[in-house]
């Protein structure tokens, strides 16, 4: 009968005590050093209303030293502590050391403000003196869109005195890639590289010229997908400490890739005309113009998201010129019955997104 070797299990147990003791000692250190570290931010709270402000550097200088998570400072405990080690060596006349205390502060918390209500005026006069600002922010966002049609001349296969043609703008969905640019006061440079689609229907009866009965119905859904390029300028038109309201307005320029329309044409007593879609925009069909340039002007909002932000813009879009190229002498014309108008596209464009500030503070030359 074999003997049950005991040794293996006993020495995973040891194992695993040993892990457990060596978790226990490094988290009491750690409580411990959390706890010198608060005492000495309460010293060196104590020194500066007493005006010892040569004891607070040596108070808090080591905790300022320890790497996140190894003990030393809270968050909110080392920017307190930053800030009474810049007005220590403000108002000791020590300039570079101060400099380099507010450089640290912005490096560790780039979104730290001065409160100017209270803060003295040799803080806020530093704190100006330094890159606070994003460098720029970038993120993303979708977008759904409503097209608005004007129609500029309509064209047809029929007496266009005896039509009723109307357009109706569908719902689409797409999405952009944002990258925003703080340049100066309030004003800020917004670029956006989106895919864009449109989609609309297109209705249409028509009527005998004899008596002005119905001798057919025409219903067309046309969907464009678009690559959009825009740039925007936006101004703060309202801002507080978490939420800030824009205007935006710029131009933009689309090239459209891909366009096709399905349709049906019913014959009154007879069968209803219908096939494939038909693509618009492949080589040797050319009925839409592929670049299309637009004005854009809109209102936004940007509220904080932790260290980020959180957008929301609503936008119309008025596109310029006609984007029919060939009206005739086409697919449509013999499948359906049917003429492309000249038309100009808009667009009604409501999105929310994501967007991540890039700091790099640092001291600037005035």
């Amino acid at each position: 009968m074999k003997t049950l070797n005991m040794k293996k299990p006993v020495r995973i147990f040891q194992t695993v005590n040993r892990w457990l003791l060596l978790i226990l000692f490094v988290t009491g250190v750690q409580q411990i050093s959390y706890g010198q570290c608060a005492q000495a931010l309460r010293s060196a709270r104590t020194a500066y209303d007493e005006g010892q402000l040569q004891r607070i550097p040596a108070l808090i200088e080591s905790c300022l030293a320890e790497k996140e998570g190894k003990g030393g400072f809270s968050d909110e405990e080392r920017t307190e502590a930053y800030r009474l080690l810049i007005l220590a060596h403000i108002f000791t006349d020590e300039p570079t050391k101060a400099d380099e205390a507010m450089l640290a502060l912005l490096k560790f918390n780039p979104q730290f403000q001065i409160n100017e209500d209270a803060d003295p005026a040799e803080l806020i006069n530093l704190y100006g003196t330094f890159r606070t600002k994003p460098v720029f922010l970038y993120g993303g966002k979708i977008e759904a869109n409503y097209t608005l049609i004007d129609v500029l001349e309509f064209y047809g296969l029929h007496s266009l005195s005896n039509t009723n043609g109307s357009y109706e703008g569908n719902v689409s969905i797409g999405g952009a890639l944002v990258i925003e640019k703080p340049l100066f006061g309030k004003l800020s440079g917004r670029a956006e590289l989106a895919f864009a689609r449109n989609q609309f229907t297109y209705t249409n009866n028509f009527l005998n010229d004899v008596g002005g009965a119905e001798i057919a119905e025409l219903e067309a859904v046309e969907t464009q997908n678009w690559i959009a390029l825009r740039v925007l300028g936006e101004y703060e038109v309202y801002k507080n400490e978490n939420m800030t309201l824009l205007a935006a307005f710029g131009p933009s320029i689309q090239y459209l890739f891909l366009a096709d329309v399905g349709a049906e044409t019913l014959i009154t007593g007879g069968e209803p005309g219908q096939g494939p879609d038909i693509d618009l925009t492949s080589s040797g069909k050319d009925m839409r113009e592929t670049l299309l340039l637009g004005i854009n002007a809109g209102i936004g909002l940007k509220r904080k998201l932790g260290k980020n932000y959180f957008i929301a813009d609503l936008r119309y879009s008025y596109g310029i010129g006609n984007i029919t190229k060939k009206n005739y002498d086409n697919e449509l014309n013999w499948r359906y019955g049917m003429a492309l108008n000249n038309i100009r596209l808009n667009t009604l464009t409501v999105s929310l997104g994501l967007i991540f500030p890039k700091y790099s503070p640092k001291k600037l030359n005035r």
